[in-house]
């Protein structure tokens, strides 16, 4: 099983796709960067306190126009470096020898492993980098209540956020990153239902702006994914990330049976 979960891995991380995704999502972040972070105009210090990392950089919160961007796009960027090989696997027809050489269940689960870093690593690297960047001029102050940025009063780790925020930062992309690779997942199970390879790349988007879509029809704003992932996000409870998290852990499921009955 180990010698078939790194070759997918090499086809996942060396794909085409992960470089388009990679390019997509550091391109956004060095927009950003350019305009909120090393921008002339942008302040050190505000009328409150000092800047802080944990103000300015991509993951602070969805007010600027790329961190709105790239959170919106997330299933893009997740589902890109392997999202649609196993589509191509199975209408090339080569699985039938990966299937006559190796068990069925050690290539599903070689091939979702593969699908899930290549797309947690595909969104979470741009964020590290954006962190990074900011890093470089901010100092990563612990940020104050006063300034109006960051998780409320009732918000999951919102304590952990104005205490320990580099704490909490690791946490959020630790949750980034399972979102990501389990939304690549979904490009997986759709395989089983289409015969088009754009169908199978772009279902996870379509279902995702459908909850966003949802969100803002009802105006809740809080169980979105594009804004519950966001670090900063000012406002979310336990129950986006548990049933989120169950969602992507049936999907998982449903591909792996799906697949073990595929002959």
């Amino acid at each position: 099983m180990k010698k078939q979960i790194i070759t997918e891995c090499k086809r996942a991380f060396f794909s085409t796709g992960m470089v388009t995704a990679l390019l997509i999502g550091i391109g956004i972040v060095l927009w950003h960067q350019y305009q909120y972070v090393w921008n002339v105009g942008v302040e050190q210090y505000n009328i409150y306190c000092p800047e802080s990392v944990f103000y300015k950089w991509i993951g602070a919160s969805s007010f600027p126009m790329q961190s709105y961007l790239f959170y919106l796009i997330l299933p893009i960027l997740a589902c890109l470096p392997a999202g649609t090989s196993y589509y191509e696997d199975l209408h090339s027809g080569y699985y039938i020898h990966i299937y006559t050489r190796n068990q069925k269940k050690e290539y599903l689960f070689a091939k979702y492993t593969a699908a899930f870093l290549s797309g947690g690593i595909a969104v979470v690297l741009p964020l590290v980098l954006s962190l990074y960047f900011t890093a470089m001029r901010f100092p990563m102050l612990a940020p104050e209540p006063i300034m109006g940025f960051g998780p409320n009063a009732r918000s999951v780790g919102a304590i952990l956020y104005y205490k320990h925020p580099g704490l909490h930062t690791l946490l959020f992309l630790g949750i980034d990153f399972i979102f990501a690779g389990g939304i690549a997942g979904i490009t997986l199970l759709t395989t089983f239902f289409t015969n088009y390879k754009f169908t199978a790349l772009i279902t996870p988007f379509v279902c995702y702006y459908f909850v966003f879509s949802l969100d803002n029809l009802l105006g809740v704003m809080n169980f979105s994914p594009n804004y519950f992932l966001i670090p900063g996000f000012f406002r979310n409870t336990i129950w986006e990330f548990l049933i989120g998290i169950l969602i992507l852990a049936a999907v998982a499921v449903g591909y792996y049976q799906k697949g073990k009955r595929l002959e």
